[in-house]
């Protein structure tokens, strides 16, 4: 006899969803988001107050106030001087002090300094200068002023107008400038001899004339600065030379020395 089998249903339960249930998680989530702004908020408030006062009771602390300023690097600029020019003394909050300003404020009023610097230190200030020292002379307005390898002409101080340099005769700034790229060449190979030349210029033909203190002009003709070591040996030699045989020395002309010649002419001397 045939089993019958069972017939089984299958029933598919169908969930109607109006949205209430998203709209509930979507109301806790915003809830707690506010919550945490609230919180941040609160607690950026409690560190810009605390800040606040912190930086308040920093600035009326005596243990941030200046209580000395250290002035070294002085050789001809006197410490007083640079004391007078500081926007801060004794008594101000370290911390309210502007030093690049400061630096910049006494670097134009005092070209004789190359650079200065400004530190904060505990309970001090420390200004170092660093001075300019003078690789010839120039006219500057009437007056004799110092100038070194940057061209930068700044007033004499202290021992710098007995130094033995030379000046430096020009028409033009460029020409001033001319000159000193030559002596930055020159004075390494020349040594000592600096110390006769008592002024530099160009010719009228655009080379380089030296004037000793004795009145000896020297046309030294092409600058150039891979002969300048050689080319002094030379000149050297005949310089000495010349100053044996004869008393006074009108010109030594070096102008055709890569031709192999060069000329002395004594003045008003019977030896030549």
């Amino acid at each position: 006899m045939p089993v019958k089998r069972k017939k089984y249903t299958y029933k598919r339960r169908v969930a109607l969803n109006h949205g209430h249930g998203r709209s509930s998680k979507k109301g806790r989530k915003f809830g707690k988001l506010f919550i945490y702004l609230c919180l941040i908020t609160f607690l950026c408030a409690l560190i810009y107050i605390g800040a606040k006062k912190l930086v308040g009771y920093v600035y009326a602390s005596e243990s941030i106030m200046v209580k000395e300023i250290d002035v070294v690097g002085c050789k001809n600029v006197t410490k007083a001087e640079i004391r007078e020019l500081l926007p801060f003394k004794i008594g101000d909050n370290l911390l309210k002090i502007n030093l690049s300003e400061a630096e910049e404020e006494i670097k134009k009023v005092k070209p004789e300094l190359m650079n200065i610097s400004i530190n904060r230190r505990w309970q001090k200030v420390r200004v170092k200068l660093y001075e300019r020292t003078p690789e010839a002379f120039v006219m500057s307005g009437g007056e004799i002023m110092g100038v070194d390898f940057e061209d930068k002409p700044f007033p004499l101080r202290g021992f710098m107008s007995g130094m033995k340099i030379p000046v430096i005769a020009y028409k033009t700034e460029s020409e001033r400038s001319d000159i000193l790229k030559f002596l930055k060449i020159f004075k390494p190979a020349c040594e000592d001899f600096l110390d006769n030349i008592a002024e530099i210029r160009f010719s009228k033909t655009g080379d380089i004339v030296f004037k000793t203190y004795d009145g000896t002009v020297i046309f030294w003709g092409d600058e150039r600065p891979e002969y300048v070591k050689h080319k002094f040996d030379k000149l050297k030699k005949i310089y000495v030379d010349a100053v044996n045989k004869h008393k006074e020395i009108e010109y030594i002309d070096m102008t055709f020395y890569e031709l192999g010649k060069a000329v002395v002419k004594p003045r008003n001397d019977n030896n030549g």
